[in-house]
């Protein structure tokens, strides 16, 4: 597990650890053995009274972004983590001090290969926003003399998070191999999941062509509008776009905005975004978004988006359905081939008895406002009960949903999320229905088909040459045995030293007895260092198997 790799991010492992002794993780981090925990003893511990999940959401701010990083896409897994900690790191904020204008300037000129002098009339010097990633800066074309947004790439973050994240799979593997009540959290996974969005996030060509797409998706729109983008002036560490200058949710009354009709038009969107183009803005929240005078919507930061194929957008459809028309059955059914795993004892008639419970609820709106994100949070923790784990496309879509319903709800408080879902889940579903789409679908079932049909003799000659060279094998690989192979590795070191030790006894017994010299306190000397030797190592045995009880 610790090779070269991990003592060259030494240091970092200690400021890491400090952290979590800090917030009182360090239990956890004497179980896991990480390098360098005993050369951090005295830390300032914070004050009694924080929960565990603040603590949690207060270490990975202060460990920066990175962590902060991996905490906000972990809010947006509900369906592998408890709730409280759900809730805890959506308030993780990425407040973080800007770069001075100097380490700007010089990032954007080494990206760009021009002077800045060169490119804009103009460069604030002052971010108009920063986050932990980037920041971006106000500026005046020196060819047009338009007005865009630069947003640059701080200097060597690349390099801090491909650290960071060498450490968090470390230890994400460790709490996975040792602490056997987080396995089910698939940590691991987690952190593979968190180093693919975060290395694209750090690729601004990547973003650029997102935008671009989106573009593609709603042309001719009017109320939707899409930035401009300037390849001249964009890199993978510069990202050059036109300045939007609308204003956020809460200020919609300043451009006149009809709030009813842009909360429903927001809904629209992203449920177009989701159901037929499959490509979806990941995390529309109020932050993301930008509103125009004309009841137009402007949807930012693309640098995380989710992908759908057809048949998984067929399946959201029927996800959608089944709650608009109260089908449990057919709600339970379409969760479970959203899955990557499902256990083989499933309790699915206690699990569509309980979500049933949550849809009577849902529609029962009589006294209660409707809530259609509360409805899917619900549905995702019921499914994490019954041990049902998601795949990671359909959770970043349900996200998004949520998130476009509560901007939904910020700009119109009487916003009826499921009278709006039921017109355009009809649509799509007739639309589904059509004959040509039918058509079309037969005509590509047919071909796979034939495909098959057609390789089939082929497949099954080359399996009986396989048997016939007695070349087939079989692979049996049970799940769970780690431990096990390592309790049983480390029984038989113990027993081994305990044997080392035992002939150490016995042979300094005899040279004792043998009265053989040279002599030390009139005893022989080999006999001495035997035994001496044989208390020393016992000793040693004795402390090790007492705290691996402990661990």
């Amino acid at each position: 597990m610790f090779d070269f790799e991990t003592v060259r991010h030494a240091g970092r492992f200690k400021d890491i650890i400090g952290v979590l002794f800090k917030y009182g993780f360090d239990g956890i981090i004497e179980r896991l053995d990480i390098p360098g925990h005993l050369l951090v003893k005295k830390i300032t511990r914070i004050k009694e009274g924080v929960s565990i999940w603040e603590r949690i959401r207060m270490a990975m701010e202060e460990l920066g972004p990175t962590f902060v990083k991996f905490g906000q896409i972990m809010s947006m897994r509900p369906d592998l983590i408890p709730k409280g900690l759900v809730n805890e790191l959506k308030r993780l904020q990425e407040t973080v001090m800007h770069e001075p204008f100097p380490v700007v300037k010089n990032a954007v000129e080494t990206s760009l290969g021009k002077p800045l002098e060169d490119i804009f009339d103009e460069f604030g010097q002052e971010p108009i926003a920063a986050a932990s990633l980037a920041q971006v800066h106000r500026a005046k074309l020196q060819d047009t003399g338009e007005y865009v947004a630069v947003k640059v790439q701080r200097p060597n973050i690349e390099n801090i998070i491909k650290s960071d994240l060498y450490i968090l799979d470390i230890i994400a593997t460790l709490i996975h191999d040792r602490l056997e009540t987080m396995r089910f959290y698939n940590l691991p996974g987690l952190v593979a999941e968190v180093k693919k969005h975060i290395t694209k996030e750090l690729d601004f060509i990547h973003e650029a062509n997102n935008i671009e797409i989106f573009r593609h998706n709603f042309a001719g729109e009017e109320d939707i509008y899409v930035p401009g983008i300037y390849p001249k002036f964009t890199t993978k560490t510069v990202l050059t776009m036109e300045l939007i200058d609308g204003v956020h949710a809460d200020e919609i009354d300043r451009i006149g905005g009809d709030r009813e009709a842009l909360a429903k038009r927001g809904v629209e969107v992203v449920l177009k975004q989701v159901l037929v183009d499959g490509f979806f803005h990941a995390d529309p929240h109020t932050g993301n978004l930008r509103f125009l005078p004309g009841d137009v919507i402007c949807f930012l930061d693309w640098g995380m988006v989710g992908r759908l194929t057809k048949d998984m957008r067929y399946t959201i459809l029927d996800f959608i359905s089944a709650i608009v028309e109260k089908d449990s059955r057919q709600l339970v059914q379409t969760a479970l081939s959203m899955a990557m795993s499902v256990p083989p004892l499933l309790d699915e008639t206690g699990l569509q008895n309980e979500a049933m419970d949550i849809v009577d609820t849902l529609h029962a709106q009589a006294f209660l406002s409707v809530n259609v994100g509360r409805l899917f949070l619900d549905l995702i923790f019921l499914l994490r009960q019954y041990n049902v784990e998601l795949r990671s496309d359909y959770v970043f879509m349900l996200k998004a949903l949520m998130a476009i319903e509560g901007v939904g709800q910020q700009l119109y408080p009487g916003f009826d999320a499921i009278e709006q879902l039921r017109p355009i889940v009809k649509r799509l579903a007739l639309e589904r229905l059509n004959p040509i789409v039918a058509f079309q679908n037969l005509i590509s079932n047919i071909s796979r088909t034939s495909k098959l049909l057609g390789s089939l003799p082929e497949r099954s000659e080359k399996i009986l040459k396989t048997i016939e060279s007695e070349k087939l094998s079989l692979r049996i690989q049970h799940q769970g045995l780690e431990r096990m192979n390592s309790t049983i590795y480390l029984a038989g070191n113990r027993i081994t030293f305990g044997l080392i030790i035992a002939a150490l006894i016995i042979g300094s017994s005899m040279i004792i007895t043998s009265g053989v010299g040279p002599f030390l306190f009139g005893y022989p000397v080999l006999g001495v260092f035997g035994f001496f030797f044989s208390v020393i190592l016992g000793f040693w045995l004795i402390i090790q198997m007492i705290r691996r009880r402990k661990l």
